[in-house]
């Protein structure tokens, strides 16, 4: 009840009340008796007025107790990194968390008293998100205990966040629905850990095998494609099984090569080159293999730009690069070939193609080991690619969408450190 309601129901029965006991006095109550009844009068409103008074005050001191429990409650829930909100046994929201309001985009939505599928009608964004809240919150209730879940939930910006959430459910003692508290926790970093540390481990037993058994396979490799070769010489009724033999000889000699490449890292000596020269010597060493393909490479460098790098890695980072953008294109494709200097400090390489792009279940893998795309592909190249970059201090982003194409950028410092020391 609000103070004005309070002072004006105060107001009306005092008036009230002396009219009404002024009258009752003056019709009932005997002259000579009437100012001792007065006073009884005046002395009985006090004592009312002051236990309705003492009431009240005890009231509002337990009111303004329950604020500042709640104010409290509300300064530790908003300070927590995590979503908290607090549900009626029947769903309804009655607190939540100014983390969980701006992650649902909430910010400015009266929302107690709402239910999830009330709410979602406020966000187009996170419509299916709440709405699936109300399937897990009931079997939370049905499970009768503390459910733990992972979800993951997209981000406005493209990316993904991963929850790790909790759902508490309260019940009264006679088993019906009291609340529900969820909390969730961004673990997001803890999962990107977790998947970096797998494709690590994958990385570093693909590099053992390749330390292994990788110079074991060449040597013997060798001498079966000599002896191809020789039989050839002598056998022309053959020439075809031949020349198919050749040509699977030189792919597993290939695949062998990238394999070596993943062993354990070699010191590597950084000289300064012009990158420019580098780009255009793949693109030359690959324009048959483009007209074979009709396909048409676009690449006008505007002046050199000399960075320090190992020469033959770059090579062969943009062989695998171009080569892919090359075989993704459709017949009369095009792939074009950027180099872009970046703020006198790194240098930006893009490699762009209109061809069959990379599916989307595939994007979120690339670069590990024996994963690929394509049917005869081995999954090695990208690998070895980014293990490239990331030895020169680099950064690779590639973006896809199928049916339209695919954008590789590689930035890599012009000044590298590996080489200044």
């Amino acid at each position: 009840m609000k103070k004005r309601q309070i002072l004006w129901i105060y107001i009306t029965f005092g008036i009230s009340w002396i009219i009404i006991t002024d009258f009752l006095v003056e019709k009932y109550i005997p002259l000579e008796m009437a100012m001792t009844v007065q006073k009884v009068k005046g002395i009985f409103f006090i004592f009312l007025t002051g236990i309705c008074i003492y009431f009240i005050l005890k009231k509002m001191e337990e009111l303004n107790s329950c604020k500042e429990q709640e104010e409290k409650l509300s300064t530790l829930i908003n300070s927590m990194v995590d979503f908290v909100t607090f549900k009626d046994g029947e769903g309804r929201w009655v607190k939540a968390n100014d983390f969980c309001l701006k992650l649902f985009q909430l910010e400015n939505v009266d929302y107690q008293g709402k239910k999830d599928f009330e709410l979602a009608e406020h966000t187009d964004f996170y419509r299916k998100s709440l709405l699936y809240c109300e399937t897990s919150d009931e079997e939370a209730w049905n499970n009768q205990e503390i459910t733990r879940c992972e979800e993951e939930l997209p981000i406005p910006d493209g990316t993904i966040k991963y929850f790790e959430t909790i759902k508490v459910p309260l019940f009264y003692e006679d088993g019906n629905r009291k609340g529900l508290v969820v909390i969730g926790r961004d673990i997001t970093d803890r999962k990107l850990a977790e998947e970096h540390l797998r494709k690590k481990e994958k990385l570093s037993i693909v590099g053992e095998l390749a330390a292994s058994v990788g110079h074991e396979i060449r040597n013997p490799l060798t001498s079966i494609k000599g002896f191809v070769h020789l039989l050839a010489k002598k056998d022309k009724t053959n020439e075809t099984y031949y020349d198919i033999m050749t040509k699977e000889l030189d792919r597993i000699n290939h695949i062998v090569g990238e394999l070596l490449l993943l062993a354990k890292p070699q010191k590597m000596a950084f000289s300064t080159y012009d990158l420019k020269e580098i780009v255009g010597d793949i693109v030359s060493l690959l324009q048959t293999q483009a007209n074979m393909n009709n396909v048409t490479i676009h690449f006008q460098p505007q002046e050199a730009i000399f960075i320090d790098c190992e020469k033959n890695q770059l090579k062969q980072l943009f062989i695998n690069l171009i080569k892919n953008a090359i075989e993704a294109c459709k017949e009369k494709g095009n792939v074009s070939v950027n180099i872009v200097k970046n703020h006198n400090e790194n240098v930006v390489v893009t490699v762009e193609d209109d061809g069959i792009g990379i599916p989307e279940d595939f994007q979120k893998r690339l670069g590990e080991p024996f994963y690929s795309s394509k049917e005869k592909g081995t999954g090695l190249g990208l690998t070895v690619s980014h293990k490239i970059v990331q030895q020169h201090d680099g950064k690779i982003e590639i973006t896809s969408k199928e049916e339209v194409g695919t954008k590789i950028k590689i930035q890599l410092p012009i000044k590298n450190a590996k080489h200044m020391s």
